[in-house]
């Protein structure tokens, strides 16, 4: 009696494992543009932000005279924030007692992307909640060592960060505004601050 052999069409083990391989391959790339893609996103987004909030401070010196006081030793205070730009808590129910914004003006409006999940603290895009600001006190149109206030470190993923004149983020002459912005951005090192002035 003669047995008969059947072959069945399939992978081999060597195909199946050069498929796997280059799957994972494929797979590592996209992830990586996709994870640029995502950071680039949120530094101009975070961008965006720092310069509405400049522009709020701009208005509300514009309508009172001054600057409103909106930081706690160089950082941007929640509380402060929204009670003196918004004329609202963070809530959202009107401000009452002492603030500069004593007409209850809503030189900004704070939206969900501007707050933690928690609701609790303003933030970028990256999730930071600490904040710098820095000020033209003496309104000569640069922010510099003869201005009120001094570069602070912001919190990031791997430790604090503050823009500098070594690092090329701040220039030695000062920066050319009325108000910046800036935080630690993705959070790994200098490089990753997000700074509104550049």
């Amino acid at each position: 009696m003669l047995l008969r052999r059947f072959s069945y069409p399939g992978f081999t083990l060597i195909e199946l494992l050069t498929v796997i391989a280059i799957l994972g391959i494929l797979a590592a790339i996209v992830i990586s543009t996709v994870s640029g893609a995502r950071n680039s996103a949120n530094r101009a987004q975070t961008k965006a932000q720092f310069n509405q909030w400049a522009v709020a401070m701009e208005l509300f010196r514009q309508e009172y005279g001054f600057y409103p006081d909106i930081a706690v030793g160089g950082k941007v205070e929640p509380t402060r924030f929204a009670s003196e730009l918004t004329g609202r808590t963070l809530a959202g129910t009107a401000v009452t007692g002492s603030t500069a914004n004593r007409k209850g003006f809503n030189f900004y409006t704070i939206s969900t992307s501007d707050l933690d999940a928690a609701g609790t603290h303003l933030s970028d895009a990256f999730g930071n909640t600490e904040i710098g600001v820095r000020i033209d006190t003496n309104r000569d149109g640069l922010i510099n060592g003869s201005d009120t206030g001094s570069w602070v470190a912001v919190a990031g993923l791997d430790g604090t960060f503050s823009p500098t004149t070594t690092d090329d983020a701040v220039p030695t002459s000062g920066v050319r505004a009325k108000g910046v912005f800036y935080s630690a951005g993705l959070g790994h090192d200098a490089n990753d601050l997000v700074l509104s002035w550049r």
